[in-house]
């Protein structure tokens, strides 16, 4: 799951038509769930509910300088009978332009292996978009993370069990740390190159 709590609220104007669940004025689907007690909220027109994703806001992942640069955000969902989603969320902040716009935002179905690479797919994609934006500049040491850390969050998110080794004692234990997903590293790509190529034909 994406960083998706403790966001900020909109107002209810409609229903997803792929996932059922609650939308705003802007597409961005908003959580039918309540934090608090975990229930399912009552949908009530013009009531405020919390939003999944909210890239700006948490800043977590980026790709960019200090002054120009895109963030992300990602969540997934379950929609009970409509099956699995995933939001993949992108938003762009310029300095030196005095805007921030949504660059990218993508609700994707996660039911099968290939709908699971697609989604990766298309995560890397908006990774590589953002770095084409007038062709911004990567800034490794102010974020502390290479670019492609938020689509490798992703894909340690939608295949965990391709990031998992097995212990001499048996059990299964997940190999992969934080900083390979900010940096990446020969194991962590070779598992991930392996998803996006898919079975062999």
């Amino acid at each position: 799951m994406g960083y998706s709590k403790d966001l900020g609220t909109a107002e209810m104007v409609g229903i997803c038509p792929i996932t059922g669940f609650p939308a705003d004025s802007t597409g961005q689907l908003l959580d039918p769930i309540s934090d608090r007690t975990g229930e399912p909220l009552e949908l009530i027109e013009g009531g405020e509910l919390a939003n999944l994703t909210n890239p700006y806001g948490h800043l977590h992942f980026a790709a960019g300088s200090g002054d120009d640069f895109t963030c992300f955000d990602y969540a997934t969902i379950n929609a009970g009978p409509k099956g699995e989603f995933i939001i993949l969320d992108a938003t762009y902040n310029t300095e030196t332009g005095g805007s921030i716009f949504n660059t990218g935002y993508e609700i994707m179905p996660i039911n099968t292996e290939a709908e699971k690479r697609k989604a990766l797919a298309e995560a890397f994609g908006m990774v590589d978009q953002a770095m084409s934006i007038d062709e911004v500049q990567h800034t490794i040491r102010g974020w502390n993370q290479r670019p492609e850390y938020f689509a490798r969050a992703v894909a340690v998110c939608l295949f965990p069990r391709r990031f998992k080794r097995m212990r001499s004692c048996g059990h299964l234990e997940n190999f992969v740390t934080d900083r390979m997903k900010r940096y990446g590293g020969t194991r962590i790509d070779r598992v991930i190159d392996s998803i996006l190529t898919g079975p062999a034909a």
